[in-house]
């Protein structure tokens, strides 16, 4: 047997060891120190700029945001933002550099002078709360809002230089010091752990006669800056101060083009308007959540929408910490199928102020987009949101079909028509109005914007009105006969084919699209042409939680005027239907959604295998299609959603690069014909479960709350 090992509760453990400048290291190695003593050290390579800034923050009110908030800590009470609504900031890759943009906030605060722009701007990543000893402002006593020192980073998501001009410090007989310099991401993004050294502006060491600090964003990546009510929406949802002495305007630096010279457009940064139904509306004024005796303060207010969400902005609970957002969620994570559940997802909005999420312990995310759900305090939030969703969802049901009828009343001019059919008659009329409420209490809110199917409800409720006025009757009949039986059978037989018909006209139609759509995908032979006609005469396939709009004046405009812009520009004659030609075959087809949505619908027959030639000529459809609407605000305003989905069963030809954006991408998708068969069967299970209930029960009452 060879010589005994030594016992060891590890492999090194077992190593010998020698002793190197009082350092214990591993046998064979060279230990080194620096000049502090310290064997190790910890480098920060200068690309960790990429991942904190490029990475995190890509829209342009996202930076803006974390600006403004800058401004707010250093106590500012007036904030001016410029820039160019509306605009693209940066041309596509390969076009001309067209007008040369710049992005300004400039703020009254506190400012800087050189040595805090060195000690607190210049530094990376350092907590600023931890570094200064407490989490209110220096003048103000504001609860600051930054907290990693990573915020001053965001600008480099959206441009390459930032420059920075500020004068702070003690008021001399000269005024303020300034200090300037600009920062250029070019000259920062190569992998050296050296001090960064900025650039020193021309302003560097003059005076000025008050204290406050400009930001100036130049150089840009292509980013979007929104139009004006969008961008407005965006900012306020960012922000939940309410203070006197806070104030920001943001002004429109791009004139208008249809008329040059005029007044530049402005807003104000205030709260963010949402027309709600005011009897849903939940109002939390310092409530407690918690246990084992932590109490945590939540206030603010839950409700419904009046209407579909504009935009994404506007849509579920925002969560507010120290007044700015942390978070933003639909249902804060409720499970499926809860009573109510539809209405939540489509109409619920809300502000929560939960100030302990951003204190003690550090619950908000780096890119302050969301908090960390799964630690216990979150947990806490999640388990308390879930039961207020749920208990607004059960009451709100009722309210949401209320407004969907009076949209739905309002779009047929409903009592102006029936007062003039029937003057003398107030009981059918009141019937056509019941039966009317009766057809479109379920359906999505959107329908109502397409006159052939309000017009539709209206006839079908006038259909069903004699019926219900007939079984109304039916009891001073029975009165007045010996034998009513036959009377009572018949009547009964008329109302039941009015009501099934009525009930189920619109649901027949959706089963008759889905079985063909089943049949064309299980043929397994079908060519493209027969699926691009069924896809343009239900476009609710590709969504089906809403409702069709038809094929509405504002999409064949849209269709003429860019099939007309494209040819201009390129020479090359497109078309954006299988519809208006038979005998030509689409380049693709275009298609208008819920909330403002266009969508560049790329259909392949099936088992179709997609290659990247026709991957990248339509993600070209869609970057034209978006400078189209962009340089053309009547529709670009109609359509600010713009989104490509290719239906087709294999992508397995396609580059790595275009795989990984067709997967990355928030306005580019995939889908293969068998998905889109599932999710429409999935979403249309309960819609046809009641049309098959009213087949075995006309009679039914299936809860209908008036």
């Amino acid at each position: 047997m060879g010589p005994e090992q030594p016992k060891t509760d590890g492999l090194f453990s077992a190593l010998p060891k020698q002793k190197v400048g009082g350092h214990e290291t591993l046998d064979g190695d060279t230990a080194t120190a620096d000049s502090t003593g310290a064997q190790y050290r910890m480098r920060i390579s200068r690309l960790t700029v990429d991942k904190l800034g490029i990475k995190l923050y890509d829209r342009v009110s996202a930076v803006l945001a974390e600006i403004i908030a800058n401004a707010y800590d250093a106590d500012a009470t007036e904030v001016t933002v410029r820039l160019p609504f509306g605009t693209w900031l940066a041309p596509l890759p390969g076009k001309p550099l067209g007008d040369r943009y710049e992005i300004i906030v400039e703020d009254n605060g506190h400012g800087m002078t050189a040595e805090e722009v060195n000690t607190h701007y210049l530094l990376v990543g350092s907590d600023r709360r931890g570094r200064f000893r407490k989490d209110t402002s220096l003048h103000r006593n504001r609860r600051v809002m930054g907290r990693k020192g990573i915020g001053k980073l965001a600008p480099f998501g959206i441009c390459r230089t930032v420059e920075v001009i500020t004068a702070g410090g003690a008021p001399t007989p000269q005024g303020y010091q300034v200090s300037h310099i600009k920062l250029n991401l070019d000259d920062m993004m190569f992998d050296s752990e050296d001090d960064y050294i900025p650039e020193v502006g021309p302003l560097d060491g003059t005076w000025r006669g008050a204290h406050g600090t400009c930001i100036r964003l130049t150089n840009f990546n292509r980013k979007l800056v929104p139009k004006g009510d969008e961008l407005h929406r965006q900012l306020c949802a960012r922000f939940g101060i309410r203070r006197d002495d806070w104030d920001v305007e943001v002004f429109n630096t791009r004139e208008s083009e249809a008329l040059p010279g005029l007044a530049q457009e402005s807003f104000r940064l205030g709260e963010l308007q949402i027309d709600l139904q005011e009897d849903t509306k939940v109002t939390f004024d310092r409530t407690f959540i918690g246990s084992d005796g932590v109490d945590l303060p939540v206030s603010g207010w839950l409700a419904y929408a009046k209407d579909p969400y504009k935009d994404e902005v506007m849509a579920g609970v925002r969560i507010y910490a120290r007044g700015k957002i942390v978070a933003t969620t639909r249902d804060f994570g409720a499970t499926a199928g809860f009573t109510g559940e539809w209405g939540v997802r489509s109409y619920l909005t809300g502000e929560i102020h939960a100030e302990w999420l951003d204190e003690d312990e550090d619950l908000v995310r780096s890119d302050r987009q969301d908090i960390i759900w799964t630690s216990e305090l979150g947990q806490t939030l999640q388990t308390w949101g879930v039961k207020q969703v749920k208990d607004l969802a059960k009451r709100g049901r009722s309210s949401v079909r209320r407004r969907t009828r009076q949209v739905f009343e309002e779009a047929a001019d409903l009592d102006t028509r029936l007062l003039k059919d029937s003057p003398g008659d107030p009981q059918y009329r009141h019937s056509v109005k019941e039966a009317f409420r009766v057809l479109v209490a379920d359906s999505e809110r959107e329908a109502a914007s397409d006159p052939k199917r309000v017009e539709r409800y209206v006839q079908l409720a006038k259909n069903i009105a004699p019926h219900r006025e007939l079984l109304e009757s039916l009891h001073q009949v029975s009165k007045d006969v010996d034998s009513p039986l036959d009377i009572v059978l018949a009547l009964f037989q008329k109302a039941r084919i009015a009501e099934f018909y009525a009930l189920g006209q619109v649901a027949q139609e959706r089963v008759d699209v889905v079985n063909r759509l089943r049949q064309l995908i299980t043929d397994g032979n079908t060519l493209e042409r027969p699926l691009q006609e069924l896809i343009e005469k239900a476009p609710w396939l590709l969504a089906p939680e809403w409702t069709p709009l038809g094929m509405n004046d504002a999409l064949e405009r849209v269709r003429y005027s860019f099939e007309s812009w494209y040819f201009k520009k390129s020479n090359q004659l497109i078309s954006t239907t299988s519809i208006r030609d038979p005998e030509r075959r689409p380049d693709f087809v275009l298609l208008n959604g819920p909330r403002g949505t266009i969508w560049v619908v790329e259909i392949k027959r099936i088992d179709y295998h997609l290659t990247d030639d026709e991957f990248t000529r339509a993600v070209d459809y869609l970057e034209s299609l978006e400078e189209f609407l962009d340089d053309n605000s009547e529709f670009g305003t109609q359509f600010p959603v713009r989104r490509l989905t290719f239906i087709v069963d294999n992508v397995d030809r396609l580059s790595r690069t275009n795989r990984r954006l067709l997967k990355e991408s928030t306005n580019v998708e995939r889908r293969s014909w068998y998905d889109l068969l599932e999710q429409t069967d999935q979403a249309h299970q309960d819609f046809l479960r009641k049309v098959e209930k009213l087949r075995r029960d006309p009679g039914g009452n299936d809860d209908d709350d008036r």
